[in-house]
């Protein structure tokens, strides 16, 4: 049966982060307790408004094919949407797509411009999306090391490093996952210049980028930069700012010239979003916004719980994380590895976090802690994560 299956899938792992899931969930079956740091989503339920939207359009009869783009007030409000975070005017008619959560739109850019052997530059750690993405294309992934010291900013000398007559593709998550590391406005300056001056086209996934604790209400996009908006492809959505994870719903927003391409490969993939829930993501984006505030503003006390946790636990060092809902602690001075101590707390203690090495190699010695659960499980997961690395530090004597 082997001969049967396409050569690719031996490119593709599964995901990591799903196994933890799938050990938690029999756990829980079990009638273990667990304290839940692994899953990247909100524990938010979506705001009212926002479902009477798709509720009220089901019932009126908004149950047939959308148009490949999205329906038309969806896309207006997107491109407001992103002039209000970016500063650029974008056109909702030509330059928004609507597709089926932002990995849709991750996939669909990638296949419009990625050719077999194109390398596409990926920081490492990062979500493991898109070098499995890349090689399905047929591309090769080029990993970009990224270090706790400098809290994983992208240097700009590390990409300038790893450019070949090949590269193709610039991929930029800020705030990233897992390390909820923010680029800085100079950053994205000098990654732009980069980007120009070997003609690449840049992936921007700023999925997180309004659940930030910086200056301003949203973090910087390289989309903002002067000779980026016709080069960049921003990926964003609806399941982490307005807790719509199940709903399967984000967008693109790209120059008129790139949303034609990826429009091409949409057309052949889901062809589009089911209508009545695309009313309801109107309704989020265009009502009032007090939802999204009060839900960044707890997850900043959580972020305080966490970290202040974390920072008084001797030996574990605590990247500064400016965005997203994640930490990323270096655990390496217990003497396990990123694997071993994410088994180690869950088995013996139920706290589910991700190795860091799923992220990738330079996620080596650290563990993703998502403090996306309840604040009060946040201070528990702090309280016995406590007891379960001095019970760690006891053993080593």
């Amino acid at each position: 049966m082997e001969n049967l299956f396409a050569a690719r899938l031996d490119e593709i792992p599964f995901s990591g982060i799903r196994k933890v899931f799938a050990k938690i969930r029999k756990m829980e079956v079990e009638g273990r307790d667990v304290i839940h740091w692994e899953i990247g989503r909100t524990d938010f339920d979506t705001p009212e408004h926002i479902k009477k939207a798709a509720i009220d359009a089901l019932n009126r009869g908004e149950v047939h094919y959308a148009p490949n783009l999205g329906i038309l007030p969806l896309r207006k409000a997107i491109a407001q949407r992103t002039e209000i975070d970016t500063g650029i005017a974008v056109d909702g008619e030509t330059q928004v797509i609507v597709m089926s959560g932002a990995n849709e739109g991750i996939l669909a850019s990638i296949l419009a411009f990625v050719n077999p052997g194109d390398e596409v530059l990926v920081t490492d750690p990062n979500w493991h999306h898109y070098k499995a993405i890349t090689r399905i294309a047929g591309g090769v992934p080029v990993e970009i090391p990224t270090y706790a010291e400098d809290n994983f900013a992208i240097k700009p000398e590390e990409v300038e490093q790893r450019i070949t007559d090949k590269t193709k593709m610039l991929c930029i998550t800020s705030p990233g996952n897992p390390t909820g590391c923010v680029q800085s406005k100079e950053n994205l300056e000098a990654l732009a210049e980069i980007a120009i001056r070997h003609n690449l086209i840049v992936i921007s996934d700023e999925i997180y980028a309004r659940i930030y604790y910086g200056e301003g209400k949203v973090a910087p996009s390289i989309f903002s930069i002067p000779g980026m908006a016709e080069r960049t492809v921003i990926i964003n959505g609806f399941s982490k700012i307005y807790s719509m994870d199940g709903w399967r719903l984000g967008w693109t927003v790209a120059s008129a010239e790139l949303t034609q391409c990826i429009l091409k490969i949409r057309q052949y993939t889901t062809v589009c979003v089911n209508t009545f829930i695309q009313h309801g993501a109107t309704a989020a984006l265009t009502g009032d916004q007090t939802c999204v505030e009060n839900m960044v503003q707890e997850f900043s006390r959580r972020r305080d719980i966490v970290m202040q946790g974390l920072q008084e636990i001797p030996d574990v060092k605590v990247p500064d994380s400016s965005g997203a809902f994640y930490l990323f602690p270096d655990i390496s001075a217990y003497g396990l590895t990123a694997k071993e101590m994410a088994d180690y707390l869950i088995d013996e203690y139920g706290i589910a976090t991700v190795a860091g090495s799923v992220f990738g190699a330079h996620g080596e010695g650290h563990i993703r802690i998502a403090y996306s659960c309840s604040t009060e499980e946040c201070a528990r997961g702090v309280a016995v994560l406590k007891r379960a690395l001095a019970a760690l530090r006891e053993k080593k004597g």
